[in-house]
């Protein structure tokens, strides 16, 4: 599994690509002077909150007194167990929760959604690899549904986002739906017809997190407020 962190940077250097050929020319990000330099630089901070977090939730949901050794938790290529959806939460509470004057958060987490959606492909297709291809759903069927979101995401909803039919922020959570109910699938595809995974907590989190993105994208989109954080 030294191989991962191989992985982990080819899937980065995606994502940092996909999103300089998405927001070099966006105008709002132009207007209120949002350089690329500064979505580089929130995207390393995403990046390693994320990896600290999917290490985290990995560890909290597989205990283990190994753990509680330093070099073991950090150390993950050698000792191997990250959680997807750990780090995928955790970077986008760290985006969204991130706040600077006039910053256009919630333009920032579409970007930076339909960013990771072109380096996820390549993610799951490279773990399978490693682990033999015993997956063919997650490493054939999935990328296949994410580069076809990726497209319509760009093709269809960037566009309507941009003419204001669409709200900002509401391709990030419309992601988040996709991201989840995806995962969640392949879950049951691989366990088949044991009920059991649905008690599991990987896929109760799935769950909160495709009704917490629900919940979100219907009130963006009525244009109901999100309760502010006070300082």
């Amino acid at each position: 599994m030294q191989f991962l962190i191989i992985i982990l940077i080819l899937c980065l250097i995606i994502f940092l690509f996909g999103l300089h050929v998405l927001a070099k020319e966006d105008l709002v990000f132009v207007r209120k002077n949002i350089t690329l330099e500064i979505l580089f630089n929130l995207a390393f901070f995403a990046f390693g909150i994320g990896l600290f977090s999917s290490r985290l939730i990995y560890v909290l949901l597989h205990p283990s007194p190994g753990f509680l050794n330093p070099l073991v938790f950090f150390l993950f290529p050698y000792f191997p167990g990250l959680s997807l959806i750990g780090g995928v939460g955790g970077a986008v509470v760290f985006v969204l929760l991130y706040k600077r004057r006039k910053f256009p958060t919630d333009r920032i987490f579409d970007f930076f959604a339909m960013a990771f959606l072109g380096a996820l492909p390549f993610g799951f297709f490279g773990v399978q690899m490693l682990l033999g291809m015993s997956d063919l759903f997650v490493g054939v069927v999935m990328p296949i549904i994410f580069f076809l979101t990726l497209f319509f995401f760009v093709k269809v909803l960037l566009p309507l986002n941009s003419r204001g039919e669409i709200r900002d922020g509401s391709l990030g959570f419309l992601f988040l739906l996709i991201f989840s109910f995806t995962l969640f699938l392949a879950r049951i595809v691989h366990e088949k017809n044991d009920l059991q995974v649905l008690i599991q907590i990987d896929t109760l989190l799935l769950l909160v997190l495709f009704i917490t993105s629900l919940i979100v994208l219907i009130m963006k989109e009525k244009g109901l407020s999100l309760p502010k954080r006070t300082s």
